[in-house]
């Protein structure tokens, strides 16, 4: 039986003393290692904010910065352009045949057709025939030419007659007279009848009352309106012929640009080809607050129009630009205000390490196109301070704007 109070045994005791000797050890060598690591790490900053963390400020406002500095910030430039022209583009435009340059040819009398001899897009000369005709009109037409014709010949006789008479002086004057009257109205009955005519060419070998419809100009057919056995009734269109190489261009303006509309501005086609405006409409349509302008495409000698009647098309129209007009990007153009600002940059080649210098301009944006946005930088007295100037060939920052925004204080823009 053991005894409660008799210790253990003394082996025991020496291996729990090993066992905390141990765990100090560890936990000591753990410490030195993360003494050591934290000592030895390397310090990491924010680079972002160390490239723009030292800058030099002038007194217009710039600042100055490496090219370290910027590429670490990723700002880009491109350079300014030049420009003498406006464009106004996405214009929904019409082609049309000129009316001065083409003719629409009708029925003189109304018929059946019989034959059609050209079809839409035919070429045909002057008084080639297009259609034939068959129309009673016609025959009651020949038949009172006939009369004309025999009643005319008549009273032409019955003067000659009276003028032998008077002259023995068988018979008064007043019946003279009166014989000279009817032989002049039938006269004209006569031509009238066959003014009515002239315009017909019969068909050789073809029915009685069958006309050919003629061509009145030598040109294109860009309409045909008839067909084989369709009746057509008296001055009702057939077709519709144009000269070749001529067409006209419709479109509509913004009402903003009137007063810079005139015959003369150069109107680009999507094919790259030019149309010369020649009339703008006096009056705006009402719903759109637009006016409509003309313009004319000319074909070059021995070459056919890219484009036909009725086909729609944008178009841009070409206006000249004001005096020191520029284009930039338009990524270039900060909003400021009810204006724009652009941040112009100009290298510093005397420095090491290179640097530029960045201002802030105030321009004014004239119009927008695929080209990059025309703009003007405004003048000294409109910004409030000395505006540095804006020439083509200058730099001007396209990409991280919104940094150098918080760098550099903002022009006033009206």
């Amino acid at each position: 039986m053991t005894d409660p109070h008799i210790s253990p045994h003394p082996g025991s005791n020496g291996h729990t003393k090993a066992l905390v000797l141990a765990a100090a050890v560890v936990i000591a060598t753990a410490a030195g290692y993360g003494w050591w690591a934290t000592s030895s790490r390397p310090t990491t900053t924010d680079t972002s904010t160390t490239a723009t963390q030292e800058y030099q400020t002038g007194q217009d406002g710039s600042v100055v910065l490496s090219t370290v500095q910027l590429r670490a910030q990723g700002v880009e430039m491109a350079p300014v352009g030049a420009t003498d022209v406006l464009m106004v583009e996405g214009l929904m435009a019409q082609a049309m045949v000129p009316l001065a340059a083409s003719a629409q040819v009708v029925a003189p009398y109304g018929g059946v057709v019989t034959r059609l001899l050209v079809d839409e897009g035919t070429q045909v000369r002057q008084g080639q025939a297009l259609a034939r005709i068959q129309s009673q009109d016609v025959l009651s037409a020949e038949a009172e030419l006939a009369r004309a014709r025999t009643e005319a010949n008549t009273a032409r006789l019955q003067a000659q007659r009276d003028a032998a008479l008077l002259a023995e002086g068988i018979i008064a004057a007043a019946r003279h007279e009166q014989s000279q009257a009817r032989a002049a109205a039938a006269q004209s009955t006569l031509q009238q009848a066959q003014g009515a005519l002239a315009r017909l060419r019969p068909v050789a070998g073809g029915s009685a009352g069958e006309y050919e419809l003629l061509a009145p100009i030598s040109g294109q057919v860009v309409r045909r309106q008839v067909g084989p056995g369709q009746a057509v009734a008296a001055l009702e269109a057939a077709f519709v012929l144009a000269a070749p190489g001529q067409l006209d261009i419709f479109f509509s303006v913004p009402l903003r640009l009137r007063s810079d509309l005139h015959p003369g501005l150069n109107v680009r086609l999507p094919d790259g080809s030019l149309a010369l405006v020649q009339a703008v409409g006096a009056d705006a349509d009402a719903s759109s607050q637009s006016l409509r302008v003309r313009a004319r495409l000319q074909a070059a000698e021995g070459e056919a129009l890219p484009y036909a009647a009725g086909q729609q098309m944008r178009v841009s129209l070409l206006l000249p630009a004001p005096a020191h007009t520029l284009v930039v990007p338009t990524s270039a153009l900060l909003p400021v205000g009810a204006g724009h600002v652009l941040f112009v940059a100009q290298s510093q080649a005397d420095t090491q390490p290179a640097q530029v210098r960045i201002r802030a301009v105030a321009v004014q944006l004239l119009g927008e196109s695929t080209a990059g946005s025309a703009v003007r930088a405004l003048p000294a007295a409109d910004v409030g301070g000395s505006a540095p100037p804006l020439a083509a060939g200058m730099q001007v920052v396209t990409r991280g704007t919104a940094l150098l925004k918080s760098m550099i204080p903002m022009p006033p823009v009206l």
